[in-house]
């Protein structure tokens, strides 16, 4: 349960990177209802959301040195915590049972109008990741992605090396997928999963 008196963040955050273990108790207890919607949101799992929150406060902990140089611990988690989902989720994502959960969730919502949203929102959000590349990657990318052309087709339509397509590609698909990761919610990210746009990423 998250305390309702108030507290010095920073002498709590300095405590804690000293290995006060109480103080990050009451760090823990605070944020941990945040932490565990975060996961839940992006798994539909509750065994594998607390097990996500335990993991995400584990590597606060191991890495507590950092904590006093910290200007805002809730942004700080927030991030810790998607990126630690993320890899999880790319992690399961190939396992059948935890990918017949997902498949399930989507499939019982159906044509409602959240998953019609969810697959708005999903397109929206890569059409914007794709439109914020830099020109040669976003050219790169459509013709590489969108329009299913070889590395040797782009090669002779844009007069650039097979090499330098590469790197286009590879620095296109990593700022796609930090874009999603930033700005996408667990639906829209559990969507993009399942259509196999994350994974071909």
């Amino acid at each position: 349960m998250t305390p309702s008196l108030p507290f010095d963040e920073k002498k709590l955050l300095s405590q804690v990177s000293e290995g006060d273990e109480k103080a990050f108790r009451i760090l823990f207890d605070r944020y941990w209802d945040n932490i565990y919607g975060v996961a839940f949101a992006f798994t539909k799992s509750k065994m594998i959301a607390e097990e996500m929150v335990q993991d995400i406060f584990l590597k606060i902990w191991i890495k507590k040195d950092l904590l006093n140089s910290i200007q805002k611990f809730d942004a700080y988690l927030f991030r810790v915590a998607k990126n630690h989902i993320y890899n999880e989720l790319r992690k399961k994502i190939i396992e059948e049972p935890f990918t017949e959960h997902i498949i399930n969730y989507f499939r019982e919502i159906g044509n409602s109008p959240e998953h019609l949203l969810i697959f708005k929102e999903s397109e929206k959000l890569v059409n914007l990741a794709i439109e914020n590349l830099p020109a040669r990657q976003q050219q790169v990318y459509r013709l590489g992605r969108e329009q299913g052309m070889s590395q040797d087709e782009i090669s002779e339509k844009l007069q650039i090396s097979k090499n330098t397509i590469k790197r286009h590609m590879n620095e296109a698909l990593k700022y796609i997928r930090q874009f999603l990761l930033q700005y996408s919610d667990g639906n829209t990210y559990l969507f993009l999963f399942i259509i196999g746009i994350l994974d071909s990423i």
